[in-house]
């Protein structure tokens, strides 16, 4: 049995229903291990913990601006009561505005897949935009090969890696924008620069039409002097309105995807500057960083990115 089915079958005995009495990790890994044995790393728990609970159904959840986990409540009808996580790919009625902008956080999802990179999405607001966390974060892993539907590191790859300290991968922070014009697009900018500071690279994605040569110019030159990427995947509006909706475009098969894809032109405005990634990172963020860190250590630590967690890692 996997590590994730043990945990869905013991976690419900460990954990308080009441969010006020939530155990923190370090307890909840000792509860587990008086169970489960030694056999688990405490990073592979950490990340399954913070995997488990960003995810809607799960029996597990997080406090909020907080610390600890507990056991998530259910409605009357017995269904895990949806929050924070993707709440744009989960069907729910949408205004006109958010769902355009959920096939475009679905359509950059998917367009960063298709170049191999790991895919990271963090939960959306009510207005679908945050100043302190960007959409995605976008990892360019080390080198390895798909081996049936997992990307498998090269092992001595990575120890060369480590042995001239070299970064581990590459990380980028990413926002999405849906057809941004004057201010909007300089608002946009900024929030991917505000939101990316902690990555080794920010990058701004429009989806929808080029922004016209005015705008454009203010982009790249903004990108000048701040170090942001910006791109463009080019489609005209009328056609991305008549485009399924975002949990399909998510959910898609690969030769759909890519005849979804196939329609949208990417144009490079502007390439991002690469810096250094502190070491403290992952220890100085908080929240939903957290889950994202774990997650990149589980798969350092296992060698390999499955291809669930390939495409998004949290969903």
């Amino acid at each position: 049995m996997s590590l994730r089915s043990q945990l869905e079958e013991l976690l419900p005995e460990l954990l308080p229903s009441d969010p006020a009495q939530a155990i923190k990790g370090t307890e909840l890994i000792r509860l587990v291990r008086l169970r489960l044995g030694e056999e688990y790393s405490d990073a592979s728990l950490r990340y399954h913990f913070s995997f488990m609970a960003s995810e809607p159904d799960s029996e597990i959840a997080k406090v909020e601006r907080g610390q600890g986990y507990y056991r998530r409540q259910r409605d009357r009808g017995g269904k895990s009561a949806a929050r924070g996580l993707l709440p744009l790919f989960l069907g729910e009625e949408e205004s006109d505005a958010l769902n355009c902008r959920s096939r475009a956080l679905a359509l950059a999802v998917r367009q960063y897949d298709t170049t191999g990179r790991g895919v990271f999405v963090f939960s959306t607001s009510e207005t679908g935009s945050s100043w302190t966390k960007p959409d995605l974060t976008v990892v360019e892993w080390p080198e390895g090969e798909w081996e049936g539907n997992a990307l498998v590191f090269d092992r001595s790859a990575l120890e060369r890696r480590r042995m001239i300290g070299a970064p581990m991968m590459g990380i980028r922070g990413v926002c999405v924008a849906c057809m941004p014009g004057g201010e909007e697009a300089r608002k946009d900018f900024f929030r991917t620069l505000a939101t990316s500071r902690w990555a080794q690279c920010g990058e701004l994605v429009i989806v929808g039409e080029l922004p016209d040569d005015s705008e454009c110019a203010e982009l790249r030159g903004l990108a000048a002097e701040f170090g942001v990427g910006v791109i463009c995947l080019e489609i005209a509006e009328e056609r991305l309105c008549e485009l399924p909706g975002a949990e399909e475009i998510f959910k898609a098969g690969d030769e759909e995807c890519a005849a979804l894809l196939a329609e949208l032109t990417p144009i490079r405005l502007a390439a991002g500057r690469v810096k250094a990634l502190e070491a403290d990172t992952g220890e100085t963020l908080g929240g939903e960083f957290g889950a994202l860190f774990d997650w990149l250590a589980a798969c350092l630590e296992r060698g390999s990115v499955e291809e669930y967690e390939f495409r998004v890692s949290c969903y």
